[in-house]
């Protein structure tokens, strides 16, 4: 049985170091060394959230034993990274132009590619803006 991953992209290097632990011959991790299980649980713990051992070995398990893990890039709202404007927070209109707002909940939500395509032909550098959580 083929175990295909969906997992935001935050999550990529907790991922890799999960990944590079040696893999036991029964396949059990919770044979692993006790250091190493120790930082596992602990990245989880901090990760994840997750406060059960139990369940923080079954999500390293099941990260371990994936046979393929694709990343989903995470949205954030954009703004000009100078607070000298007095619009900075970046948003799209119906054409698909760029607008700029006073206020961060009507700027758009974007992964970073995306907004990377946005801003082409608009003679823009990428490097003026900075990323908001899309929750702020």
């Amino acid at each position: 049985m083929m175990i295909k991953l969906t997992l935001d992209e935050k999550y990529r290097s907790l991922v890799f170091q999960i990944t590079d632990i040696p893999v036991i011959e029964d396949g059990d991790l919770n044979r692993i060394c006790k250091n190493e299980k120790e930082n596992m649980e602990e990245l989880a713990r901090l990760w994840f959230g997750i406060n059960n051992p139990t369940n923080i070995i079954k999500v390293v398990e099941r990260i371990h034993s994936a046979d393929e893990i694709e990343w989903i890039e995470p949205k954030y709202r954009w703004r000009l990274k100078s607070d000298k404007f007095w619009k900075r927070y970046i948003g799209i209109d119906i054409l698909g132009g760029v607008l700029f707002f006073k206020q961060p909940d009507a700027a758009n939500k974007m992964t970073e590619s995306e907004f990377k395509k946005l801003l082409e032909d608009t003679g823009l550098p990428f490097e003026t803006f900075e990323k908001v959580e899309a929750d702020d």
